[in-house]
């Protein structure tokens, strides 16, 4: 189950969220950035503001709830 007491999910625990791999919320990110936006926004974040091997990709929880309600996603966990 995905932890909300943390204002932002990593790509696994939003695939986790929705029951898809991370890889499709990696390619998420690949065609937004061409200009076509699809899933919740993302940040990057510096390399000096998380632990070394944690991912840098995050996605903030009021923005994943805003893209869950309106899209009408209920998610799986």
């Amino acid at each position: 189950m995905t932890d909300t007491s943390s204002p932002y999910l990593t790509e696994r625990q939003l695939a986790e969220r929705y029951g898809i791999m991370a890889g499709t919320v990696a390619n998420w990110r690949r065609i937004s950035r061409k200009g076509k936006p699809i899933g919740p926004p993302w940040y990057e974040m510096p390399r000096l503001a998380i632990p070394a091997g944690e991912p840098r990709i995050r996605y903030r929880l009021a923005d994943v709830l805003a893209f869950e309600e309106a899209n009408n996603i209920t998610p799986l966990n």
